[in-house]
């Protein structure tokens, strides 16, 4: 079976995907968003899923959408669907799954090496990090990659998800830094944090080719191992 469709799960109508849309187009997949606000797809409409990320905590039990979406990420994890986790994405199926999300005890930003944990990560990156939070895993997810910081990417049957952001580019970028400009916090973060600012975005522009080639590779791997067991 080839994958002809994909949907993916957005926590603000807003987002931009990066260089998902791209790639998926690069495979002949097509490609529809959601918000999880929305009426939440089933698994028969489509064939392979993205949870993506988002500025809140996977463990914010007081966010409105948070117990709906856990509720369908289990439906979807039942039903052995291709799923793939992105960052916020990686914290909630984990949670799903029986694991934990929570926060870091101190935040990971900027490009990483990913160290294999497992035979079957073959992506050491560079990949960018830009996380406050993690997850923790329950005994029946392979975790596949770590940095010394944080669990970095894991599998349990059709599903994989990673920590770190492989669609990234300057477009999404920018739109975090306009999501910050609107928030109290945010604000607090680009005042004290303004030259990290800058120099991710440098380090982002300069490595788009790169990033998108990894994440072309590590989506490749992830369609050959789910859709060979479906």
């Amino acid at each position: 079976m080839k994958a002809k469709t994909a949907i993916a799960i957005v926590h603000d109508r807003n987002d931009v995907l990066g260089c998902l849309p791209e790639l998926l187009t690069e495979l002949n997949i097509s490609l529809s968003v959601i918000a999880v606000t929305d009426t939440l797809p089933a698994p028969q409409d489509a064939d392979i899923f993205f949870v993506m990320g988002s500025p809140e905590s996977a463990h914010d039990n007081s966010l409105p959408w948070i117990e709906k979406e856990l509720s369908w990420l289990r439906m979807m994890l039942a039903s052995a669907k291709p799923l793939f986790g992105i960052c916020f994405g990686s914290q909630i199926i984990a949670r799903a799954m029986g694991g934990k999300a929570l926060a870091l005890p101190e935040p990971e930003i900027g490009f990483v090496d990913v160290k294999a944990n497992d035979g079957q990560w073959r992506h050491p990156g560079p990949w960018l990090d830009f996380h406050f939070d993690t997850f923790a895993l329950p005994e029946d997810a392979c975790l596949m990659g770590i940095t010394e910081l944080a669990p970095q990417s894991y599998r349990r049957g059709n599903c994989w998800a990673v920590q770190f952001h492989p669609e990234i580019n300057v477009e999404m970028f920018d739109t975090w830094v306009a999501y910050w400009k609107k928030s109290a916090t945010g604000q607090a973060f680009l005042q004290k944090s303004a030259d990290l600012v800058a120099e991710m975005r440098r380090e982002i522009a300069s490595n788009e080719t790169t990033c998108r080639d990894n994440f072309r590779n590590l989506l490749q791997d992830f369609l050959a191992s789910v859709i060979s067991c479906t």
